[in-house]
């Protein structure tokens, strides 16, 4: 016990300068503050509807239900209680309460509880001084913004949006009778009378029930960060729940989902009936009697070609399809959510493999497996295309090729397919061949054997070459998916330790974002809270425990203390540069979040289409004891030296065998089996493991010694490139690209080059006005590199792999030189960052080439935009090339200063910009050409003027 306390002191102790920058701090299971100034950011959610209660930092609050947004006030004895001077607030168990403490109000502290009904749609509000009697007075007015955004939602509507209205005739004004305590009662948005006993037991129902669904999972750890959020978890699913199905967000995307990651909820938190009608209402909307009769592609013209065409009987809009709604298989949607949906249920089977359900939802399975290989096999190479199936699928787009993510996810779902055939009598090798066949072509065709990791994607277009820069869901997904091994597991996740920008939060403890790569996209890189917490979970999956714990425990400071809401689950982080904290309690992260806890931290993974449930204790090594209760399964976990027990009562519908996975080390593990027991304790000796040491300090952003400042040592010969020349720079974006696209259904770039399918339309403007205008006798000067350009007329050579330019020029070249200076313009994308999108290649008159590399982000730039470089989630090399502003004529290294761009989101460049790069050349060589090649699918790159040095 003693120990215990010690360790208890030292967490607090080494916690104390996180605290002092933190808005909240964990106290037993609550989350506190002391005076602070957060408003209207923990909602109170009741039951199954959009009603909800805001509650603030101090007692101010607003019921928000659309048509019914009303602010509420309190005022004791006279005094505003949102203006006294000590508030201590804490949220714990669905309840917001207050300690209040003000010379104005005598000296007795006012205490405030507040709690929304399950019941129905309303709140108690008690208010008490011990035996002082209170002279209360609570004020319903209307809102100062009762028209909202997104549902009134952090980050996204105003922070006062819920403030009391100015003349507002609607004021409802309620002075209570004198006593202590006092209860105020709301029924939708009016107070309503009642008799003191019937306000008293009302409240007591209230916070009882609150009471008893938050001890539903219950966390004992060192960690006083841990010990408060399973009751927080619980109580954020529950708002997430509106009777039949998970919805997509509790406040601002409060709607029915099918997709992304809520719908794990159900079974990791013990909810077995709501996980059925979830999936049962999902399954109704499964399109069963829409055969595909017609063939790949049909993509839509109104979208520009982007995503596919509306329309009953192609390939997507056919049998095996979920619509967006549930109970309804006629609407239809632009996401492919069967992928997130499958995979849920297929986690259904693995806590409660009833046979009887199996059976049921069998047809649902094949359906789907069906449909994806229809839509994202196509050529029967068992890699699937991805085709926004993922919560980071705004923008993302692979243009028919073999994916990371989904062939992980159609892994899995054939995988345990084949089990649930072989357990209701089914054939289940057409499943397992398929399995076999994806895991295969994964590793050789996917798996970067001398990186460590999965590519992001393969292309079917083009050079048909590998994205060597994944994103993080390319590393997660796999691991969690089975589709590796358990050293591959472990050396991908150190992949996301060097390649992944890594932000501090506090101490050791840092988020990242997902992905390196550049121009800014939303969903693309973004720091997205469900994203982190499912890399922390596939770390746990690698038998990186402390690595995953850091990563973990910088998400939830950063959410849920660090933020601008207490025990939030929410969407974007404060360290996003492009959104900033936005978003709470979000279905997606709610549900991962459940799963990178309970499977992760604390290691529960039920296996019940096995006969087997799997403990692998996720906990740092230094705690030395731990304990987690929830419907299912319940354990205490203790470590005296290198001896580890683990006491265990089950409660699965039907035992599962107990098997205990103790991590060795480098991602291998040694199984220790128990029994099917209900309670039963495992012993085990843990091994010595060598120290995992993060290498994410070692990230390095490449030089930029191609891109030199110029000198004047040497002569400057301006090389003629009229004859070359194939267009204007300003005809990039003004034509269509048609010309070569998949043969499949897709997500592809627009025809006009540019834009992706959330944005078809988009389509920037290129005015090269001022940069002609520059021009003195065929000449423009930058930085005091002449190049030789006309005034007037085509000043531009482009390539591409789109049939409407060659994918290669060669300019013959003479003499000798140092270095080559290039005067270029074109374009590239978020989908083509850390790959070489072109290459110039310098030859020698002895046979020999140098050749530059353009790649994006490093000394290729796209002609709409300036990229954002912060040096956190958005880093490039420095210094960057010299670019010309096209309509103005700027020419600056940092053109978003110079303009005035704003942030990640806002780096148009009004006009465009051409960029100029210099490469170092052999001067003792002499030059035969040079030639300009395009190597990525969707970009244009052009040459518009050239100096030799």
């Amino acid at each position: 016990m003693r120990n215990r306390w010690l360790a208890l002191v030292a967490s607090w102790l080494c916690l104390l300068p996180m605290v002092a920058q933190q808005n909240y701090r964990p106290e037993g299971r609550a989350f506190v503050c002391e005076n602070g100034n957060n408003r209207y950011t923990r909602a109170l959610y009741g039951g199954p509807t959009d009603y909800r209660i805001e509650t603030s930092d101090r007692p101010v609050f607003a019921i928000a239900k659309k048509g019914h947004h009303r602010h509420v006030a309190f005022k004791v004895n006279g005094i505003d209680l949102e203006n006294v001077a000590y508030c201590k607030a804490w949220y714990v168990d669905g309840m917001r309460s207050y300690r209040l403490r003000d010379k104005r109000l005598g000296k007795t502290d006012v205490l405030v509880d507040v709690v929304a009904l399950h019941n129905r749609e309303g709140a108690v509000w008690r208010l008490m001084s011990g035996d002082n009697s209170l002279d209360v007075t609570c004020t319903l007015s209307g809102v100062k913004q009762p028209k909202l955004h997104r549902n009134g939602d952090l980050g996204v509507d105003s922070r006062d949006c819920f403030d009391a209205a100015q003349n507002d005739a609607d004021r409802q004004v309620v002075k209570c009778p004198n006593s202590s305590p006092v209860y105020v009662v709301v029924m939708l948005d009016k107070v309503v009378n009642m008799s003191p006993d019937q306000q008293a037991q009302l409240f007591a129902e209230a916070v009882a029930y609150n009471q008893k669904m938050a001890s539903r999972v219950t966390f004992d750890t060192p960690d006083p960060y841990i010990n408060t959020l399973g009751g927080a978890l619980v109580m954020a699913a529950d708002g997430d729940w509106d009777g039949q199905t998970w919805l997509h967000g509790c406040v601002g995307w409060r709607m029915p989902l099918a997709g992304w990651r809520a719908g794990y909820l159900g079974d990791v938190l013990g909810w077995n009936d709501r996980a059925r009608s979830h999936f049962d209402a999902y399954a109704r909307s499964q399109v069963n009697k829409v055969s595909a009769t017609q063939s790949h592609p049909a993509q839509d013209e109104k979208q520009h070609l982007a995503r596919a065409e509306k329309r009953w009987g192609t390939p997507m809009y056919s049998n095996g399809y979920i619509c967006r709604n549930p109970n309804r298989n006629d609407q239809m949607h632009h996401y492919d959510m069967n992928l997130n949906y499958i995979d849920e249920l297929l986690w259904h089977f693995q806590y409660n493999a009833d046979i009887a359900y199996i059976r049921k939802m069998w047809p649902v399975v094949e359906r789907h497996l069906e449909w994806e290989k229809r839509n994202f096999d196509p050529d029967g190479d068992h890699l699937y295309d991805a085709y926004c199936c993922i919560w980071a699928s705004d923008a993302l787009y692979y243009n028919g090729g073999a994916v990371t993510h989904s062939s992980a996810y159609n892994y899995r779902a054939n995988l345990l397919a084949a089990r649930m055939a072989e357990l209701i009598g089914r054939d289940p090798k057409p499943y397992q061949q398929e399995a076999a066949a994806i895991l295969d072509a994964m590793n050789s065709r996917l798996w970067l054997e001398d990186k460590g990791h999965w590519a992001e994607y393969e292309d079917l277009m083009g050079l048909k070459r590998k994205h060597e820069s994944a994103a993080v869901w390319s590393i997660y997904t796999p691991i969690d998916c089975g589709a590796c091994s358990p050293e591959q597991a472990y050396r991908a996740t150190r992949y996301v330790d060097h390649a992944i920008p890594h932000i501090p939060v506090r101490g050791d403890y840092a988020t990242i974002a997902t992905t390196n790569w550049q121009p800014y996209d939303w969903s693309i890189n973004n720091v997205a809270a469900a994203e982190v917490m499912h890399t922390a979970l596939a770390y746990y999956q690698a038998g990186r425990t402390d690595a995953a714990y850091r990563l973990m425990m910088g998400n939830i400071i950063d959410q849920m203390y660090e933020g601008q809401s207490p025990a939030n689950f929410g969407q974007i982080s404060k360290y996003d540069a492009a959104r900033g904290e936005c978003y709470r309690d979000f279905g997606d992260c709610i549900g991962i979040s459940s799963r990178t806890l309970l499977q992760g931290l604390f290691g529960i993974q039920p296996q019940a289409l096995f006969g087997k449930c799997i403990i692998r204790p996720g906990f740092p090594s230094s705690w030395d004891h731990a304990s987690v209760n929830t419907p299912y399964l319940s354990y205490t976990y203790r470590r005296m030296g290198r001896k580890v027990m683990i006491e265990v009562d089950q409660h699965f519908s039907k035992p599962l065998k107990i098997v205990l996975r103790v991590n060795m080390g480098g991602g291998l593990y040694r199984d220790v089996e128990g029994t099917t027991e209900q309670h039963q304790v495992l012993t085990v000796e843990e091994p010595v493991r060598l120290p995992d040491v993060e290498l994410h300090e070692a990230v390095t952003i490449p030089d930029a010694t191609p891109i030199d400042e110029p000198t004047f040592d040497r002569k400057f010969v301006k090389q003629r490139l009229t004859p070359y020349y194939n267009a204007n720079v300003t005809d990039i974006f003004r034509q269509e690209y048609r010309t070569p696209r998949p043969p499949y259904t897709t997500l592809q770039i627009p025809v006009q080059g540019v834009g992706e399918w959330c944005h078809p339309d988009y389509c920037p403007e290129i005015v090269d006005t001022a940069f002609r205008a520059s021009i003195v006798n065929d000449e423009f000067v930058m930085m005091g590199v002449p190049f030789a350009t006309p005034a007037e007329g085509q000043n531009i050579v482009f390539t591409s792999l789109w049939d409407n330019y060659p994918d290669s020029v060669t300019i013959p070249l003479k003499g000798r030189a140092a270095k080559a200076w290039l005067l270029m313009a074109g374009s590239t994308n978020h989908m083509q960052s850390h790959i070489t999108n072109a290459e110039i290649v310098v030859h020698y008159a002895d046979g020999t080439t140098d050749t530059l590399p353009l790649v994006n982000p490093d000394n290729w730039c796209p002609i709409d935009q300036d990229y954002y470089i912060d040096g956190k989630a958005f880093r490039a090399p420095m210094p960057r090339p010299y670019r010309v502003s096209l309509a103005t004529g700027t020419v600056s290294r940092n053109l978003g200063k110079a303009l005035h761009l704003g942030g990640p989101a806002q780096r148009n460049i009004p006009g465009g910009a051409a960029q100029m790069l210099c490469m170092p050349l052999k001067s003792h060589k002499p030059l035969a050409s040079i030639t300009l090649r395009t190597c990525s699918n969707d970009v244009v790159v052009g040459l518009m003027g050239l100096t030799l040095q």
